[in-house]
């Protein structure tokens, strides 16, 4: 008996659930058939990207051959002591990235102004656990780098044609 009224339950919870209109949120499409991103040199950002539309099949190989042209400057990767112990060691830290994304025509018009993007992640730090505060500083890194990759999307889903 018992059984049956938690199956009933369970199936009345998706009813409501269904009957609400509640779904998840899809993938916003890109306004562009292809696009050039325009970075410095071993932008962990910009390969991201790259990947990224690549396997949307929107990634063009030259700049002359794409509808948009996607810049990103002034990438900064920092990190900032938040707090001293009594001895004078250190107990927290601040992650800190800074990215400014834009995208232009091929000619040069602007169709996306220069956005600033910074994220930031604040973490314990503990001289006895060196391995696995280097290993959290390295997920949490990952993980900026891809909320910064998703904030890059969501604007470029958005942008203007000149």
């Amino acid at each position: 008996m018992r059984r049956v009224t938690l199956k009933l339950l369970a199936v009345a919870g998706l009813a409501v659930l269904a009957g609400c209109g509640f779904q998840l949120r899809g993938q916003s499409s890109l306004p562009f058939n292809s696009a050039y991103v325009d970075a410095a040199s071993g932008s962990v950002l910009a390969s991201q990207l790259s990947k990224h539309l690549d396997q949307k099949a929107k990634l063009a190989s030259r700049r002359d051959k794409a509808d948009v042209v996607i810049r990103l400057t002034g990438e900064n990767r920092g990190k900032k002591i938040l707090s001293l112990s009594g001895g004078g060691k250190v107990r927290e830290y601040r992650l800190i990235d800074m990215v400014t994304v834009s995208a232009v025509s091929p000619e040069g018009q602007e169709m996306l102004a220069p956005t600033d993007i910074s994220l930031t992640r604040d973490f314990s730090y503990s001289d006895e656990q060196i391995l696995a505060k280097e290993a959290e500083e390295a997920m949490l890194r990952k993980d900026m780098d891809d909320d910064a990759l998703r904030q890059i999307l969501r604007r470029l889903a958005f942008i203007r044609k000149p």
